[in-house]
């Protein structure tokens, strides 16, 4: 006797086949460890529950020193109503040599060890395990974007499109093994990190639902990346952020704020005499970045006199910000600071004479503050006062 049973194709479609009546079900081992992680797991829990569903269950290994977190983000799922196990990750110092791997005595063997944002490279022993495939889900279109931080270089890089990959664990190298399934998109304008990790997220949970459902057709279509197609996405540390006035434009230092703010803040020095520590200056967060654009800049009429600029003016100081039809120029020094009055922000001079707007500023151990807090707080002086 046969029955319907329903997949979920690649188009968002339901795709239909007849099976016979026990539908061999399957064991998944997830491998996760943070918010990009967790939209996979919850889509395979959905679809577990699903009516006729082939997953007969799922177990998690989360990292051992973010258990809390991990436990946190997996509680999101409800593993104890969904009967989740959770096990420990290797130790950051012992690593796999001294990871013992998860023993259950209700699991033979796992067939699918799936693995999204997991953070350790699976060696072959381990991948070897799993009966019919370890699968990872990738945040870009391989074999573009290898690495640690896709989303951020494709934030930073302007692409215009982006998307999420299925492929199977290479046991000898990260982000190299054959593409099962790929689903390309459009970048939405002024992505950061967090709203496309969403979005792709969301796409990845759809796509590996539909490779465990389809696994084998999924292999045997298998394709191998193209190694002249390879690019790098290597971690963006912490010093990357730190804001050079002089090379940067607004533009770029907006971006990087979108790509990497999520973990560290664009920062700066912040060089008056009396707030100087050991004759160095502070670094200084800044937040909430913006490109000002030319309407916010004084025109030529208002520098003048003629009509109110909106920024703060100090005797002595440089000239603010001028426009003219097509481009926003600046006589000031890169780095200078002018306050807008009327949006309470700072707008700083970039290499090229573009304005980074700033909404709020933080020093290291003290609370954040206004722009308008720092600005009247810390006596600056618009146009005259520097960044660098």
């Amino acid at each position: 006797m046969a029955f319907l049973c329903a997949c979920r194709a690649t188009d968002h479609s339901y795709r239909y086949s007849f099976q016979s009546q026990e539908c061999e079900k399957v064991k998944i081992l997830f491998f996760g460890s943070d918010s990009f992680s967790v939209p996979h797991l919850e889509a395979l829990i959905a679809e577990k529950d699903r009516p006729g569903s082939i997953i007969e269950r799922i177990d998690v290994v989360s990292p051992k020193e973010r258990t809390n977190k991990s436990k946190r983000d997996a509680e999101d799922c409800k593993p104890k109503t969904h009967c989740l196990n959770t096990f420990p990750s290797p130790d950051r110092k012992s690593g796999f040599e001294a990871w013992k791997y998860p023993e259950d005595k209700d699991v033979d063997v796992w067939d699918f060890g799936v693995v999204v944002s997991f953070g350790w490279f699976l060696p072959n022993d381990v991948i070897s395990r799993f009966k019919r495939a370890g699968i990872n889900v990738h945040p870009s279109l391989l074999p573009k974007y290898r690495g640690s931080a896709p989303l951020q270089r494709a934030i930073l890089n302007q692409d215009k499109t982006t998307g999420v990959t299925v492929q199977l664990l290479d046991p000898n190298e990260f982000d190299a093994g054959k593409i099962l399934a790929q689903a390309e998109m459009k970048m939405p304008e002024h992505s950061t990190y967090r709203s496309l990790e969403s979005l792709l997220a969301k796409k990845g949970g759809e796509l590996i639902v539909d490779v465990i459902n389809n696994y084998d057709e999924r292999r045997r279509d298998a394709k191998s990346q193209d190694p002249t197609k390879v690019t790098k996405a290597n971690k963006i540390n912490r010093e990357a952020c730190k804001i050079q006035w002089t090379t940067w434009d607004a533009a770029r230092a907006e971006r990087m704020h979108r790509a990497n703010g999520f973990r560290y803040p664009i920062t700066a020095i912040w060089n008056a005499e009396e707030e100087k520590e050991d004759g160095k200056g502070l670094s200084i967060s800044l937040f909430d970045l913006f490109c000002v654009d030319g309407k916010q800049s004084i025109t030529a009429q208002e520098e003048e006199g003629k009509a109110d600029s909106g920024y703060a003016a100090d005797k002595g100081g440089e000239k603010a910000p001028t426009t003219t039809t097509t481009t926003t120029t600046m006589s000031s020094s890169p780095g200078t600071i002018f306050y807008h009055r009327s949006s309470g922000t700072l707008h700083v001079t970039c290499s090229d004479g573009s304005l980074l707007g700033v909404k709020a500023v933080q020093f290291e151990g003290k609370k954040r503050l206004l722009a308008k807090d720092f600005y009247n707080g810390y006596h600056i002086r618009s146009g005259i006062s520097r960044f660098e």
